[in-house]
Formats: C-alpha cells, structure tokens, sequence
C-alpha cells in the first residue's frame, strides 16, 4: 500500500514536501499531523502511519522529501531509524523522541536530526520550525539554488 500524498501549491510557486510517520489513530500523532497541517507553505504531505510502510519508503530508490518528520512511539522506532540514518542525513529531519530518558535522548543524537520535540509537546514547536525553514529557504526547497541574474 502506497502512502498518501495531498499535493497544492503555495503563494511562493515552490514544494515544500513532508514525509510524517507518526502512531496512527493516537491523540500525539493527530496533534503532530495537525500542526505539519497549519504549516503556510505546505505542499505535500504523505503520511506513513505503520512502520513497514516507512521501511519500504526508505527502501526505495526514489529520492527523500525535503523534510521528514518521525515520530518514534518507542526506543524500537528509534533502533529501525538507525538503520536509514544514511538517507536521513540527505533532509531537512525532524525527531520525536518518547521520552526524556538519557539513552533515549543520546539514540536520538545519534540520528542527527535537525531539530528534536517531545511526545508530550503540543507540537506548536515542529510547525514553527516548518514555517522558519521555508521563510530561510525564501520559498525554495531545499537545495534549490536560483541561477545567477
């Protein structure tokens, strides 16, 4: 089963695409959704709400979104990420992390993501972190360079 993709464009003409896996039908996971869903310049959303549906995501050729979002509801979320670190290092990433315990804390470091939230966050963080990156990016997405005047 292929993930969904909703796909609009913003007022800048450019994608910011989102790939979010989070805990579905879980009152974090709505929340989390729910404030990539606020996000202005949001184009694309395709959500993986099981884990095999992200594993066969990474597995595939085709290139990453800009952004990634993941949620792990557990430290074996955390350990299956770690095995996609390589493609995760190619995108702007979001973590989730379950909890504040020290070893939870230093796996997810590991990953390298660019900014980490909490489980018990309101998420308001993740949509303002969304919407700074694409005011930095000027509307562009990642990677994207305009060519000389």
């Amino acid at each position: 089963m292929q993930p969904l993709a909703v796909v609009a464009m913003n007022k800048w003409g450019f994608v910011m695409n989102v790939l979010l896996y989070a805990a579905k039908h879980t009152e974090s996971g709505d929340r989390l959704k729910h404030s990539i869903e606020t996000v202005e310049s949001l184009e694309s959303l395709t959500d993986c709400w099981n884990l095999s549906d992200l594993v066969n995501f990474f597995q595939t050729p085709d290139p990453l979104p800009d952004t990634v979002v993941l949620q792990a509801a557990t430290r074996q979320d955390l350990r299956v990420f770690e095995k996609y670190r390589f493609r995760l290092e190619q995108v702007f990433f979001i973590l989730v992390l379950p909890d504040s315990d020290e070893e939870t804390i230093a796996r997810g470091h590991q990953l390298r993501p660019r900014f980490i939230v909490y489980q018990d966050s309101d998420f308001s963080e993740v949509g303002a972190v969304l919407d700074q990156l694409n005011a930095r990016q000027g509307g562009l997405p990642i990677g994207f360079l305009l060519p000389p005047a």
